[in-house]
């Protein structure tokens, strides 16, 4: 029997799918379960602009009405959210150009997300007296931990990934 590309019908040895230079031009963009993470980052981009907006216009609204540290939470939450929103347009950036070092950068920044949200809402306990921490913050602390162990193992043993973004 004998195996062809499933593109141009070249034979191929049975364990391709794909002939050589349709490998090329098939892994040259991104595709398959990548869709996913790209979308999920621009999300992020824009979830942590609309962050930035809501932290800056609460701090110009209340700074002269609250105490300092709500002033010093407020603050370091606005910091976290212009961070991590460069973050993610940077990692854009890398993703659109397929760069080698994307992988390590994606995975980074699931890490870096899930440990601003821990800081954040312990920065909230703390520094504000009588809030209670509940579902609504706990929540997106989890289903960023679970988004994580989904796509750590993709990035580090993908062989999508691997053809896509380090050759």
């Amino acid at each position: 029997m004998e195996w062809g590309c499933i593109k141009c019908g070249e034979e191929i040895p049975q364990d391709r799918e794909f002939c050589t230079g349709c490998e090329e031009i098939q892994f040259r963009k991104i595709g398959g379960l990548l869709y996913i993470p790209f979308v999920g980052l621009i999300i992020s981009a824009i979830s942590y602009l609309l962050n930035i907006n809501e932290s800056f216009k609460a701090i110009i609204e209340n700074y002269r009405s609250i105490d300092i540290n709500a002033k010093v939470f407020f603050i370091s939450s606005l910091t976290i959210y212009v961070v991590m929103f460069l973050f993610a347009a940077f990692i854009l950036s890398q993703f659109l150009k397929r760069k080698k070092l994307l992988p390590n950068l994606y995975i980074s920044f699931l890490i870096a997300i899930i440990i601003t949200l821990s800081i954040n809402t312990y920065t909230l306990y703390v520094l504000i007296p009588g809030v209670k921490i509940g579902y609504d913050e706990l929540v997106p602390i989890f289903r960023s931990l679970i988004s994580a162990l989904i796509w750590i193992p993709y990035f580090t043993v993908s062989v999508r990934v691997k053809r896509t973004f380090i050759k």
